[in-house]
């Protein structure tokens, strides 16, 4: 059940001599240590609950607060991260690290404004931080600022003669403007140092692709057996892309290897095909979904259920249509294809809050309530502000006889939506109960 997360007994009555000071520190220690091996084992769920309570026992704590901004990126919830880690910026000003996270976070966003600008915060208090330096290069590269970004590869080289990541960003700005000659040793050395890396190959693959001027045909050659070389461990590592298949084509075209060629360039239009299709398959089945709400609304259960199986045949993967599914058959009354829907949806998106609420409600119907408040509590674990979550974390610990939790819970619901009468009127409901002798 995952609400253990949240009770799992960690919380201790302790004082505040030294002595129960350092318990603290040691409890707060093993929970992070926990949230850790969660993390690292992909439950970013688990983790997140593990990292609050470590910062429940010991506020305050970096490492647990970057920990736990981690996790929230793993779950997709990029707000509550960037709170975390606004937070911790806020309570060690002297440390680099929430900078640094909070950069990398931008990147990802593709802020490129603000990664800069907390990356470069971080190196004034730690300027020999090479990860930091890295990030800086790759967000000034992905605004186009291709000078400054060179500037800092040349320093994270300095300091890390084999760091790799900064090889293939060098390589990479050199090969988009053309300059081969720059840019091939700098891809070279991206294979020689990370040898299983596939963007590294796939850039040395079309740098040895473009030919020089000058070059005699046994050069070409040459060029082209190395460009096969480096591309064809590609097809185990990328399970045969389109692009790589496409490259292979070409590298075996001019080494000679007719036959060869005309094969992958087969396989690579029929790959093509296949992307495209996929595409269109995943763009069509989120419209019929559309389609299938607005239905919905209108309570055609049968027109919405037509499209839904039609975009489950076009995309069997979008978790949106079979949450779209289980609550039809929630409003229909069949709760056994409701759970095999919501099921199905969790599998293809197991944090997304919406599915995880959905699940919650179709284990309250069945009177699985100790399963509901699992799948509830871990709603608001990936968003602390889902209040339906904790408003039917209120209605089963109210129905449970746990008065106090279940005014926790109402009161949770109400502060994070205040304009929801049904959530006041429970907490007024309970609070006055709780108030009579």
């Amino acid at each position: 059940m995952f609400h253990r997360f949240l009770f799992c007994g960690f919380l201790l009555l302790l004082g505040t001599s030294p002595a129960n000071a350092q318990a603290r520190l040691q409890q707060a220690q093993e929970l992070r240590r926990q949230a850790d091996a969660q993390a690292f084992a992909g439950d970013s769920a688990a983790a997140i609950a593990s990292y609050d309570e470590a910062l429940r026992v010991s506020p305050h704590n970096l490492a647990a607060e970057i920990g736990l901004a981690q996790a929230y990126r793993g779950v997709h919830n990029y707000d509550e991260a960037k709170r975390v880690l606004e937070r911790s910026r806020a309570e060690h000003p002297q440390s680099e690290k929430p900078l640094a996270a909070l950069g990398d976070l931008e990147i990802e966003l593709q802020t490129y404004d603000a990664a800069i600008a907390h990356l470069r915060a971080a190196l004034a208090i730690v300027p020999s931080d090479v990860e930091s330096r890295n990030r800086l290069a790759v967000a000034y590269q992905a605004k186009g600022d291709l000078d400054s970004a060179l500037a800092q590869i040349a320093k994270v080289l300095a300091r890390d003669p084999k760091n790799a990541l900064a090889y293939y960003t060098r390589a990479k700005i050199y090969s988009d403007r053309n300059q081969d000659g720059a840019a091939l040793p700098d891809a070279m050395k991206v294979v020689e140092l990370q040898p299983q890396n596939p963007r590294g190959r796939l850039l040395l693959g079309k740098i040895l692709l473009r030919a020089p001027q000058g070059e005699s045909p046994e050069q070409t050659k040459e060029r082209c057996r190395r460009a096969i070389a480096t591309l064809e461990p590609l097809l185990e590592m990328s399970a045969e892309d389109s692009e790589t298949l496409f490259l292979l084509s070409r590298a075996y075209e001019c080494a000679g290897a007719t036959e060869q060629a005309e094969k992958m360039l087969a396989a690579f239009e029929a790959s093509s095909k296949n992307d495209r299709e996929t595409k269109e398959n995943q763009t069509q089945a989120k419209h019929l979904v559309q389609q299938a709400n607005e239905l919905a609304l209108k309570n055609d259960f049968a027109g919405s259920l037509d499209l839904l199986q039609q975009a489950i045949a076009k995309d069997a993967t979008y978790g949106a249509a079979y949450s779209q599914l289980a609550k039809l058959y929630y409003s229909a009354g069949d709760i056994e294809k409701a759970s095999e829907s919501i099921s199905k949806a969790l599998e293809h998106d197991p944090y997304q809050p919406d599915f995880l609420y959905v699940q919650g409600k179709i284990f309250e119907k069945q009177g699985k309530l100790d399963e509901a408040l699992g799948a509830f509590q871990r709603t608001t674990i990936v968003n602390p502000k889902e209040s339906d979550a904790f408003f039917e974390m209120g209605v089963i610990y109210e129905q449970c006889g746990d008065r106090e939790r279940a005014l926790s819970a109402y009161k949770k619901a109400a502060m994070l939506s205040p304009q929801d009468p049904e959530y006041q009127r429970a907490l007024a409901a309970l609070s006055g109960h709780a108030a009579r002798p």
